[in-house]
Order: structure tokens, then C-alpha cells, then sequence
């Protein structure tokens, strides 16, 4: 059980009418080089904001004294890593942990750090989780985050570096 769930986004709620985000930005990876009304949005956007996503989960982990996560619902997607036009911001370790990883796996630190990188650039699907945390990712760049602690400290931390925290239930959540 958890008593505390948000959805951790980059996405202002201020544009969010009846629950439909209305303003016109990025939602993957693969729109990198379009433009939008802010301007082209560049691969140098996408690596900054796919950092503040895992810093928001690695600061909850040590609010909450956890040093694992466990890989489950895992799936992955076969789309030619290494012919990716990015293919440069794939390290050997990200790739042979793309290999590697597997449904029961435990991950932390830089292993964790770089599952995350490939959850969110759509080359594998997973939910972690551990007795008193989860983290589930969504289609569109959402994320969301249970624990069964509040995390002040983390939630002022990510808040203050620009993504937005707003309480919310995963759609992801087993039925109980």
C-alpha cells in the first residue's frame, strides 16, 4: 500500500483543461529537431530533462533510504538501438544493459540510472518498485511515483528544478 502518489512531469498543470494538456510541446525523444512554438527543440532539451526525471526518482530512493528497485512488467522493444539516429548518446554500458536487463531484476545507482535513459527513450518498458516505493512511466514523457512516505525534502527538490509534482494515482497500479 501506498499513501502517497504523484505524477511527476514536465508538463505545467496550468495548461491542463478537463484533464487534456492543450499547449503544443514534446512528448518522446523522437521529436527532437521539430519545432514548436518555444522554438526547435534540441537533443541538448531533451538529455537536461530526461536528467531531471531521474533525478527525481534517485532523490526519493534516498529520502527514503532505499537502494534498489526492482524490475517488473518488463518489456522490450526491438527498434535497432544501435542504427538509432542518436546512436551517439548510447555508451557501451547503456547497451549491453539493454541486453541484459531482465523481468526480476534488482537495479541501482548507474545501472538504475541508465534503465531509466532507455524507459524514456522508448527502447524498453518496465515498472520498479520495492515494498515502499514504485516508479511507472507513461506514454507522453509522464511519470509517476508511490511511497509510503511523504518525501518533503525530494518534492521541494524537484519542484525547484522545474518539473511539476502533482498528487495523482498511477494508471498503472495492479488492481488489488
Amino acid at each position: 500500500m501506498y499513501y502517497y502518489s504523484w505524477r511527476i512531469t514536465k508538463y505545467n498543470p496550468a495548461n491542463r483543461i478537463n484533464g487534456v494538456y492543450t499547449k503544443q510541446e514534446w512528448t518522446s525523444i523522437g521529436d527532437i529537431e521539430k519545432v514548436y512554438p518555444d522554438g526547435e527543440f534540441l537533443i541538448e532539451h531533451y538529455l537536461h530533462t530526461e536528467s531531471l526525471y531521474i533525478m527525481a526518482i534517485t532523490s526519493i530512493m534516498k529520502e527514503m533510504k532505499i537502494n534498489s528497485l526492482q524490475v517488473t512488467s518488463f518489456e522490450k522493444y526491438d527498434f535497432g538501438l544501435l542504427e538509432d539516429r542518436f546512436r551517439f548518446i548510447y555508451s557501451d554500458e547503456i547497451i549491453e544493459l539493454y541486453s541484459n536487463i531482465k523481468n526480476g531484476d534488482f537495479v541501482s545507482g548507474n545501472e538504475l540510472e541508465l534503465l531509466c535513459k532507455l524507459i524514456l527513450r522508448e527502447k524498453l518498458w518496465c515498472k520498479l518498485q520495492s515494498s515502499s516505493m514504485f516508479v511507472h512511466f507513461g506514454f507522453d514523457y509522464y511519470m509517476y511515483i508511490g511511497s509510503r512516505l511523504e518525501c518533503s525534502d525530494s518534492l521541494e527538490l524537484i519542484s525547484n528544478s522545474g518539473l511539476f509534482i502533482e498528487p495523482f494515482q498511477s494508471p498503472y497500479l495492479e488492481e488489488e
